[in-house]
């Protein structure tokens, strides 16, 4: 349970289209200043022609809070709190948590590890969802990190179309940091919509 996103990607991305969302995702992630790490919080992200990692970072440094428990974004929430403060971001409660008005850290920036490989490789148990779809998620509990998360499946969309399809457990508006993030940076992500 928590705040995550949803996506059902192709088996396998055409290597000029991953190496275009890689040079535009690393776009975006240069003007929005938010500090990313590796897979499990610590050392650098990844960004190659073959794979997209990384997450918030483990041990950032910020005040912890446990105040939080489970995150969910309240209604309206937008922006990264300046503080990062989690105290500072609750605007309320929901049965398992905090209600959060912006992106915020309870102590601990990472959560999920973001990953998309250019050729995916499916586990054993793992069937495709549908005809050339297989599914992937990233759970982010409204960290800052989420702006980044957001805007990489902004910018999988554009490239990939209809190709790729987007869910959420927040609702269309709490992409619009994301779009306007994509819009300012790229040029493209104002007219995005969740599938």
């Amino acid at each position: 349970m928590g705040y995550t996103h949803y996506w059902y990607r192709p088996k396998t991305i055409k290597p000029e289209i991953f190496k275009q969302i890689v040079v535009d995702l690393k776009q975006v992630i240069e003007k929005a200043g938010v500090p990313l790490a590796g897979a499990a919080g610590e050392g650098r992200p990844e960004f190659t022609d073959e794979l997209i990692v990384f997450n918030g970072i483990r041990n950032c440094g910020h005040k912890e809070t446990d105040r939080i428990a489970i995150a969910w974004p309240a209604k309206g929430a937008s922006g990264i709190n300046k503080s990062y403060d989690g105290n500072d971001a609750l605007k309320g409660s929901w049965f398992a948590g905090g209600l959060l008005g912006s992106r915020a850290c309870p102590g601990d920036c990472s959560h999920e590890t973001f990953c998309v490989e250019r050729e995916y490789i499916p586990y054993d148990w793992q069937k495709e969802v549908k005809t050339g779809f297989w599914f992937s998620f990233c759970k982010t509990a409204y960290k800052p990190y989420d702006l980044i998360v957001q805007a990489a499946l902004i910018i999988m969309k554009h490239h990939l179309m209809d190709k790729v399809i987007i869910h959420s457990d927040g609702d269309d508006d709490l992409w619009n940091d994301a779009r306007g993030l994509t819009t300012i940076v790229l040029g493209y992500g104002y007219n995005f919509k969740l599938d």
